[in-house]
């Protein structure tokens, strides 16, 4: 049985003596930030006010330079959220198993963890000082529109600071490095190397992966020569059975902060546009994102049947992946929408 207690932010000491302040993550947690909405505003306005050295772009992108002196590296993640229907406080409830060490919501909302747990990595590690270029993206779940603004007008400022590697935090689950996100983003090397750098934590097994979908640093690909999305410990996203380890997320970001990040291997030609799937994943790119970009239908929350028949032709193995995260099967499926195996 599951041991659970609030995790309400002032009081989440109270539970257990947390490490890496995860009291800033269960309060992250707690907004709802739909793309585009003021509460995704309201947290970029904190981080301009949090660093000092802090700067927007015109899209509302946050960037936080650290030790560029010392560093070709660019950290990524976004500060939206899927929430369809926020509440009218835009609070989400929370509550902790301290056994398993998960956090998820009452079962009204959606967690966030996608990507406030990359928000989250992010804010300590700025914090820690480890050199970097960080930016917070805005409005990545209607189509990565805030990196492919700041990939389009910002990749001379990119070229001039010379970044090699673009590393997100925003995939699910405990063990992937991407290399693919359709096509490839990141060599082989880069990806083995990273994985052994952050597998010097007990119980780690991260390992290269070529089944990666779109997240933000796709959008830099034909500008820096490695980029890939790493895992952080949650499942389910986008829906209201989203749950985040908080255990696994406490180690991983315990390991981010010693990863030796300037002597990882830099080998990916920026024109190295290999499939890992059997048709043009551009449909799916940031920088031709149409099949995603559900403001084209003029709503984020209201989908056409029509529309959705095309996303779901152009975009088949995310939404296969999508229903393996809620743990659907296909005689679920064929069950609730009354066909038989034999018309399959």
């Amino acid at each position: 049985m599951r041991n659970l207690l609030f995790a309400e932010p002032d009081s989440a000491c109270e539970i257990e003596n947390f490490d890496h302040d995860l009291t800033r993550l269960f309060g992250i947690l707690k907004m709802q930030r739909p793309a585009k909405s003021q509460q995704e505003n309201n947290l970029a306005t904190h981080l301009l006010n949090l660093y000092e050295d802090a700067w927007p772009d015109d899209y509302g992108n946050v960037i936080v330079p650290v030790k560029m002196e010392d560093s070709y590296t660019m950290f990524s993640c976004h500060t939206d959220t899927v929430h369809p229907k926020p509440n009218k406080e835009h609070t989400s409830i929370l509550y902790a198993d301290t056994i398993l060490k998960q956090v998820f919501t009452n079962g009204l909302s959606q967690l966030g963890a996608d990507d406030g747990a990359g928000v989250w990595f992010m804010m300590n590690m700025i914090e820690a000082g480890v050199a970097g270029l960080y930016i917070f993206h805005r409005d990545e779940e209607v189509g990565g529109l805030g990196s492919s603004h700041f990939a389009k007008y910002h990749e001379d400022y990119l070229t001039q600071l010379g970044i090699k590697r673009c590393v997100a935090f925003d995939r699910h689950y405990y063990k992937d490095v991407i290399t693919h996100q359709g096509t490839r983003c990141c060599s082989d090397n880069f990806a083995q190397a990273l994985s052994n750098e952050l597998n010097m934590t007990d119980e780690f097994e991260f390992e290269p992966c070529d089944t990666g979908v779109f997240t933000d640093s796709a959008n830099y690909t034909h500008i820096i020569q490695e980029c890939t999305n790493l895992s952080v410990g949650y499942w389910a996203q986008h829906t209201v059975k989203e749950v985040l380890d908080y255990g696994f997320a406490s180690q991983m970001l315990a390991r981010l902060v010693q990863v030796d990040w300037e002597n990882l291997p830099t080998e990916r030609d920026v024109n190295d546009n290999d499939y890992a799937y059997g048709y043009d994943w551009h449909q799916w790119s940031g920088r031709d994102y149409k099949a995603y970009d559900f403001s084209m239908t003029g709503s984020t929350n209201h989908t056409s049947y029509s529309t959705m028949i095309q996303f779901i032709e152009q975009n088949s193995e995310y939404v296969a992946e999508y229903l393996l995260d809620l743990d659907v099967t296909e005689s679920e499926i064929i069950q609730h929408v009354g066909i038989a195996f034999d018309d399959l």
